[in-house]
């Protein structure tokens, strides 16, 4: 997977971790996994927001996503301080910031499609709308599957399984939709149309490596 470069849109660099107040008042004790909680919640409401965009809701669903976009990237950059800072946690570390980092790449692959249908002048059509609906339902299983980790992880195993399943399909929902793509005449309306379709397949491709990173921590810890 590709990284990508620091987004200034999201905002200055968190300040140094000795200077964070757990460092001095719960020196031991943050809970990290609830921080990872809080990160996906914050990244549900994005595609939340994602889903309203793609069903023709403009102008407020992507100030909605591009200002949870934001603040799922400063929890996250919050959730790196508290690992840098613990002497232990609930789960591996690399099994936190892998799962931090890859949910926080959905949103912004999310967010990246809504400013490339921006440059392209794409309005969503009814395809994107489906796609938008499976996409949000597939975040909202990692994340329950995140909350699920501790007291019940087979559950957040099949939360899992249940995410891939349904954004599996926006497959299907993407071939469909360039089955009507080729027949445009106007070449211009369909060069835009196949690369934003591209995009939420490729959405859908970075939730899926949410939840084989979920299986992962699953399996390690049965």
């Amino acid at each position: 997977m590709t990284e990508t470069s620091p987004d200034p849109s999201r905002g200055s660099k968190p300040e140094p971790t000795r200077h964070r107040w757990w460092r001095v008042l719960l020196p031991h004790g943050t809970d990290v996994l609830a921080l990872l909680i809080a990160q996906g919640e914050l990244t549900v409401v994005g595609f939340d927001a994602f889903k309203a965009w793609s069903r023709g809701e403009g102008h407020e669903a992507a100030a909605a996503i591009r200002a949870a976009d934001h603040q799922a990237y400063q929890a996250r950059r919050e959730l790196l301080a508290a690992l840098q800072a613990a002497l232990s946690t609930p789960l591996d570390q690399e099994d936190i910031y892998v799962l931090s980092e890859r949910i926080d790449r959905t949103l912004t692959v999310a967010r990246n499609t809504l400013r490339e249908s921006e440059v392209l002048g794409w309005t969503p059509d009814a395809h994107a709308a489906k796609m938008g609906d499976r996409l949000a339902e597939g975040v909202r299983a990692l994340v329950t599957g995140f909350g699920l980790l501790r007291k019940a992880p087979d559950e957040a195993g099949r939360q899992a399984d249940l995410a891939s399943d349904t954004v599996r399909r926006v497959e299907h929902d993407y071939r469909t939709a360039m089955a009507e793509v080729i027949k445009l005449e106007d070449l211009r309306a369909a060069f835009a149309a196949q690369d934003i379709y591209r995009r939420y397949l490729a959405v859908a491709e970075s939730i899926i490596a949410v939840a084989d990173r979920l299986w992962f921590v699953v399996l390690r810890g049965a």
